[in-house]
Formats: structure tokens, sequence, C-alpha cells
């Protein structure tokens, strides 16, 4: 998981900066180099010299990013500003999230150098820190989206994060609404046990990566290939599972959306607006 662990940290910073206000996404997103070479750190324990060879690589990434493409999520969100005040189909919202894996392969291909000498580098006591970090967030994972205790169906954390990630965009949702939200979940196709060996098989993926570019293997292709395995899985069965969640997810929030009043969706609107506007300032640094 090397190369979508990294990636998935920086936009983890960029969307946690997003939701915590528009005020505040400038600021972070011009210093998304240093919030990443920090989350890079606190799996890692990197070295000094380590650092200083990707700190140069990420910034020239942001500012590719910044050019290329923030413009075109400036005219995304306007569309998307548009469309979320109609009622949505998951057709309308999986074409959606076509796009956004666009976005997110096309930053990854130009974010891997910044991988490469980290790579080159690890050693076996930052193999174990990065093992032992891996076996922490699965053992999160698990605690967050199995079946809740006592029997319940739906984890009550898993719950509390889909309704504050729905009033982030909605605001406060009513009683019946997060009901049915929570009725939705229940019948979710996502399961843990099924989605837990594939993080762990692209973790081993990742260090055998690791292992084949210490050895001489060429750095770029091989860390891409785990990305592409990372997108499409090896495994067969577990790939079906993936199109199947993914058109269960588009469903989910097909019905989340069109269970919004008006004035809800006028109140996601403005919070795309928001975003875009604050996009566009950053266009220039």
């Amino acid at each position: 998981m090397f190369v979508s662990q990294f990636f998935k940290k920086i936009f983890i910073v960029l969307i946690f900066i997003i939701i915590s206000g528009c005020s505040i996404i400038t600021a972070g997103y011009n210093r998304l180099p240093f919030l990443t070479l920090l989350e890079l750190n606190s799996i890692f324990d990197l070295a000094d010299e380590q650092s200083q060879k990707v700190r140069p690589v990420l910034d020239s990434w942001l500012e590719w990013h910044r050019a290329n493409h923030l413009p075109r999520y400036v005219v995304k969100l306007e569309e998307w500003e548009k469309l979320v005040l109609q009622d949505l189909t998951p057709a309308q919202f999986c074409k959606e999230v076509e796009v956004i894996r666009t976005f997110t392969n096309e930053a990854v291909e130009k974010l891997i150098p910044a991988l490469i000498p980290i790579a080159e580098t690890l050693t076996p006591v930052q193999i174990q820190n990065w093992n032992k970090y891996q076996d922490e967030r699965d053992k999160e994972f698990v605690e967050n989206f199995s079946k809740g205790e006592k029997g319940e169906i739906i984890n009550k954390k898993r719950l509390e994060r889909s309704i504050d990630r729905a009033e982030m965009f909605y605001g406060t949702l009513s009683k019946s609404q997060k009901d049915a939200l929570a009725k939705r979940l229940e019948k979710s196709l996502f399961n843990v046990e099924q989605v837990l060996p594939e993080r762990k098989r692209r973790h081993l993926d990742a260090l055998s990566a690791v292992k084949l570019v210490q050895s001489g293997a060429k750095p770029y292709p091989t860390l891409k290939t785990v990305w592409d395995r990372n997108q499409k899985s090896p495994d067969k069965k577990y790939e079906a599972y993936s199109e199947k969640m993914l058109q269960d997810g588009c469903s989910q929030l097909s019905e989340l959306h069109n269970n919004m009043s008006l004035e809800q969706r006028k109140k996601a609107a403005q919070k795309l607006n928001g975003f875009k506007k604050d996009f566009e300032s950053l266009i220039k640094p």
C-alpha cells in the first residue's frame, strides 16, 4: 500500500482542511508538502536526508496540481453546484465518481517520483515502523466498520460518521432522515471480512515493491504497479465485490440526496460554491 497510502495521506489532509471550513483551505493547501511530510514521518520515522530528498518533489507536485487540477476542480464544482439542487440517480453519482478517479490517477502518476527516494532508502527499522502503523490502522478499521456491539447491525461510529458527513453538506438532518440513513447502511454491501484481506494484500504488495526497488528494479513502473493493483485488484473475487460495492454506494448516495429538502440542497450548493471560490483563490499562489 506504499503508493496508495502515501497518496491518501495527502488527500486526507486536504479533505480535513476542506471540511474544517472554507476559511482555512488556502493556508492548508499551500502547506500540503509540509503536512504530508509530517504524516509520512508518523508512518516511517524518516531521516532528515530522506525528508530533504522528498520535499522538493512534493513542492513541484503541488505547483503542478495548482496549475493543472485546481482549474478543473472549479469547473466541476460549478457543475455540482447546479446538479445538487436536483434529484440524482445512482448512475449520475457513479459518473462523478469516475471523474474523481480520473483526477486521482493523474495526480498519483505525478506524485510517484516523490515516493522513489523513500522506497530506495527505507531501512529494516523503518519497515518495522510501517508494519506497526499498518497493523494499528487495520485494527482501527475493524473497530470502526465491523458490526456494532451486542449484535447490532450497524456500528455506531460508522453511523455517526455518515451522519456527520451528510450534515457537513446538507445541514442538520431530521430524525426521519437519520433513521432512513441508518436503515440504508444496514443494507450496505460493505463487509469488513471481505475488505480486510485486501488491505493486507495491498500492504504486502507494497512491501514487495520496495524490496524490488532496492534490488535494482526500475522505481517508477514498480511503484505504479502497486497503485494499479490497488485500483484493480488481482483478486478477481474481490474486484467483482468492489464493483458491486461501488454500485451500492452510488445507490446509497442517491437515496440520501433525494431524501433531502430543497433548503438542505441549497445549503449543499452553498457549500460547494464556497469550495469553488477557495480553489479559485488558490490557482494563483
